[in-house]
């Protein structure tokens, strides 16, 4: 079934890339779209997964102040934090714990403004929606729960401060899977 959900998920991207090879440009949107979608759907994926499509998003750059590049910076900004996010459970040692927050928050306090300047060259306006604004700031008291509450309130179930993450981490990868397709769309011209 699994197979099945992803390629009902890729036929529409897959069909169009491929009937119209000469648009380059929204060959990368596609790819990480098929990335995520494939997340998504997959019987076993780990965050690990979320990686590669944010690569490919990284390195593709749409012109400069365009809807693409704004579309583009605000894809780039969630699936980035969502993706160094939900990975931090793998550094679960006493000694990475700061180090691994610390560069995740420096990571964003440069990659936002950077990201903004690009997409909103003449500087005026936000980057973000509020939603997805206030997602962003949601991490902090997600921290909180993981970190300091869960473990206190329910000591026996190690695993729920993971499920946590995992279920808030899973909401920013949906609604980034839903912009990559909208600036797959936006590439290719529809």
């Amino acid at each position: 079934h699994c197979a099945l959900l992803v390629l009902a998920l890729l036929a529409p991207v897959l069909r169009r890339t491929l009937a119209r090879p000469a648009a380059a440009a929204a060959f990368a949107p596609a790819v990480a779209y098929c990335g995520l979608a494939a997340f998504l759907c997959g019987y076993h994926v780990h965050e690990k997964a979320l990686l590669p499509p944010l690569v490919v998003l990284a390195a593709h750059a749409p012109p400069a102040g365009s809807a693409a590049a704004r579309l583009h910076a605000r894809l780039l900004a969630l699936l980035s934090a969502v993706a160094h996010y939900a990975v931090l459970p793998l550094l679960f040692g006493a000694a990475e714990y700061g180090v691994a927050r610390a560069l995740l928050l420096l990571y964003q306090c440069a990659a936002l403004p950077a990201l903004r300047a690009r997409a909103l060259p003449g500087g005026g306006g936000a980057l973000l929606r509020w939603h997805e604004a206030a997602y962003l700031l949601g991490f902090a008291p997600l921290e909180l729960l993981c970190a300091a509450v869960l473990p206190r309130l329910a000591p026996r179930l190690a695993f729920l401060p993971l499920l946590a993450t995992s279920v808030y981490c899973a909401v920013g990868v949906h609604y980034a899977a839903y912009l990559a397709y909208r600036l797959w769309r936006v590439e290719v011209g529809e």
